[in-house]
């Protein structure tokens, strides 16, 4: 789908060519699967190649304003009371497009198909469910929250095992739990990180990531040092 999409757009094509060309054989079968993952998504909300071309370049233009103003004030939008109004299905968009034809977007979720050994899991910041249908095929008991998730998250979650609100940190026997891109969306996420390092039995573990100097509209908390980062969550306890 993804070709279809860009060939009316020669900038985003070439740079998707470019991208695309460098890939394994392996990684070419992850970006398939995103691939489809888009169309359903697509098909699911009557988009238009036209509009999610529409949508991504407003969400890029709106991105690049931030940046600029970020590197003038060093604050983030929210900071600042220049935040944009931005409808979740053209977030969406721009979110899975993105793992399309980035290379770093495109790596979290390479690495995500690596993982292994999921027994009970939890996600938490579900999103569109991404991460959850790369995942599919090796998840044998999983819970997933967000209370941000378009109607979408159906089409990949059943609703018994999705909660469209908060987590509460009261499930205490899963395996591994996700966080995926969803630390720089709170105020405080070291208090978050604490929370659910108490919440977590002997030997699970928790994969996460999260953004440093990315100033978007919903990025809530910088973190502006890897160093800094990793030395904290050690002393909350975890073994990176």
């Amino acid at each position: 789908m993804i070709s279809k999409i860009l060939k009316d757009d020669e900038r985003l094509f070439y740079i998707y060519q470019l991208f695309y060309n460098s890939l394994s054989f392996n990684q070419k079968k992850i970006h398939k699967k995103i691939d489809k993952f888009l169309q359903l998504y697509s098909k699911f909300n009557h988009l238009p190649n036209n509009k999610i071309i529409r949508e991504y370049f407003k969400f890029l233009n709106n991105y690049i304003d931030d940046c600029k103003n970020f590197n003038k004030t060093k604050k983030y939008p929210y900071r600042t009371n220049k935040v944009r109004k931005v409808g979740r299905i053209p977030y969406e968009v721009a979110l899975i497009l993105s793992c399309l034809i980035t290379p770093h977007r495109f790596t979290i979720m390479e690495e995500i198909t690596k993982i292994k050994k999921l027994k009970k899991t939890l996600f938490i910041g579900a999103g569109t469910g991404l991460e959850i249908y790369l995942l599919k095929n090796k998840l044998k008991n999983f819970k997933a929250y967000d209370i941000g998730s378009s109607e979408f998250i159906y089409k990949i979650i059943t609703k018994k095992n999705f909660e469209k609100k908060l987590y509460n940190y009261s499930e205490t026997t899963f395996d591994t739990i996700f966080a995926i891109e969803f630390l720089e969306h709170l105020k405080k996420p070291y208090d978050f990180l604490k929370k659910i390092y108490k919440s977590m039995k002997k030997n699970s573990r928790l994969i996460c990531t999260t953004a440093k100097n990315i100033p978007q509209f919903d990025h809530l908390y910088n973190f502006t040092s890897s160093v800094d980062f990793e030395k904290k969550i050690k002393k909350i306890g975890f073994t990176v």
